[in-house]
């Protein structure tokens, strides 16, 4: 087996709170072998954007470890954080708080490029941003817009295109569509779907949407206030959940959004092994 994407081991958070510190992550423990996908779930605050901003080391942990490329960025210096970072992209809930408001769309692409590849002259970087954005459905045109000048589905394609832009090997979608209309929902769950087996990536799938875990991955790890309390297949987990909050949280899924979930794709056998 190939070296982990990411290895997460005993990563904890606090914060502050009215009557004391709140434990926003309980010793999270989980490894992402490349080209499969984790969901992580729970309702909110159970600590599941939390873990995804520690592993990103956007928000600093109390303890743990995160290992990239077999190096935990952690422990990493100022230096070694950056050159870690280049190994994952993120895509965030909301597109237009992502992207700089004064900035060409294809400038705000080229962004970690040029963190990473700094050699590189301003008709290649270019180049670059606009090959990622017609592969994930932005023309020449829609590159020189700025942000307020796309629509959402637009604006997080063009996120995409920026996480994608280095090549790496893990992305963390943090709640990806839930600021998109339904349609175009499907529309951004699609290109996704195309690009993780195009690439053979990894994804790291933050939601709390039930219905679109099996469109995104072949694991899930169930939170609920900063511990894990299930984990396992999808197929598995969602099919004869063990854990009294698991059957909860399935329980309140409409059936009508698990059923238009079939409109965009899947892995093979509903999330088991392909």
């Amino acid at each position: 087996m190939s070296e982990a994407v990411v290895d997460v081991r005993g990563l904890r958070k606090s914060y502050a709170g009215k009557s004391g510190r709140v434990q926003a992550l309980r010793g999270l423990d989980f490894s992402l072998p490349p080209g499969r996908s984790l969901a992580i779930v729970g309702e909110s605050g159970s600590g599941k954007t939390t873990a995804a901003m520690c592993i990103a080391k956007l928000t600093q942990a109390d303890a743990g470890e995160v290992f990239l490329s077999g190096k935990d960025i952690l422990a990493a210096n100022a230096r070694e954080t950056v050159a870690l970072r280049r190994h994952f992209g993120m895509v965030l809930q909301n597109p237009l708080t992502s992207l700089d408001p004064r900035l060409r769309i294809w400038r705000s692409v080229i962004e970690p490029l040029q963190v990473h590849e700094p050699t590189l002259q301003q008709p290649a970087l270019r180049e670059r941003a606009l090959a990622m954005l017609a592969r994930v459905g932005l023309d020449a045109a829609m590159a020189e817009r700025l942000p307020h000048q796309l629509s959402g589905g637009q604006l997080q394609r063009a996120v995409i295109a920026r996480a994608l832009i280095l090549q790496p090997r893990l992305l963390i979608l943090d709640e990806p569509t839930s600021a998109l209309d339904v349609s175009v929902q499907a529309q951004v769950l699609n290109l996704l779907c195309d690009l993780r087996d195009e690439f053979g990536l990894s994804y790291l799938f933050i939601t709390h949407n039930l219905a679109l875990v099996e469109i995104l991955a072949q694991e899930v790890l169930v939170m609920y206030a900063g511990a894990v309390v299930e984990r396992g297949p999808v197929h598995q987990v969602f099919g004869q959940p063990r854990h009294p909050y698991t059957a909860e949280l399935l329980a309140a899924v409409p059936s009508q959004a698990i059923s238009s979930s079939e409109a965009v794709c899947h892995f093979p056998l509903g999330g088991q092994e392909p």
